[in-house]
């Protein structure tokens, strides 16, 4: 039985192709570095910006990340201070993590009010006015319909 090679490379035994493979996929995790260094350098000049507009949001994200570190300094002083060293290193990635907690909240916080306003219903502004009494004519009393209609026969003949 013959077997044929159905592989498109032209040369199979070339050392080249894998070198290449290596060379070319160790220039795309430098290129990544890279753009991953720039946006880090841009997110942390940008960080106070973020701290102070999540501050302004809901500064209880803030206080509330500050509390916990706190808590975990307390409680175990290896990982508090991992923690904040953490904290320290990756400043720009925590300001923005903050930033989108604090909006986040706060777009829970206004879908919450305007659900509760839904509920209750809104106060509308009203003016009072002077009323008079109305002067209407008496309305004449009807007579009662009359009773004597086929309906009641209309079973009766069925049967």
């Amino acid at each position: 039985m013959t077997y044929y090679n159905t592989s498109s490379r032209a040369s199979g035994n070339s050392p080249f192709g894998s070198i290449l493979g290596i060379i070319m996929g160790v220039l795309f995790l430098i290129g990544l570095f890279y753009i991953a260094q720039f946006i880090f350098r841009i997110l942390y000049f940008l960080s106070p910006v973020f701290i102070i507009a999540a501050l302004i949001m809901d500064y209880k994200v803030v206080t509330g990340y500050g509390k916990w570190l706190w808590q975990q300094l307390r409680n175990n002083p290896l990982s508090g201070v991992l923690y904040t060293l953490l904290t320290i290193l990756g400043f720009p990635l925590v300001s923005l993590f903050l930033l989108g907690k604090a909006a986040l909240k706060k777009k829970v916080r206004e879908a919450q009010q305007e659900a509760e306003q839904q509920r209750q219903g809104e106060f509308a502004d009203f003016e009072e006015l002077d009323s008079e009494p109305l002067n209407l004519d008496r309305l004449e009393r009807q007579a009662p319909p009359r009773r004597d209609t086929n309906y009641d026969n209309f079973f009766d003949s069925q049967n």
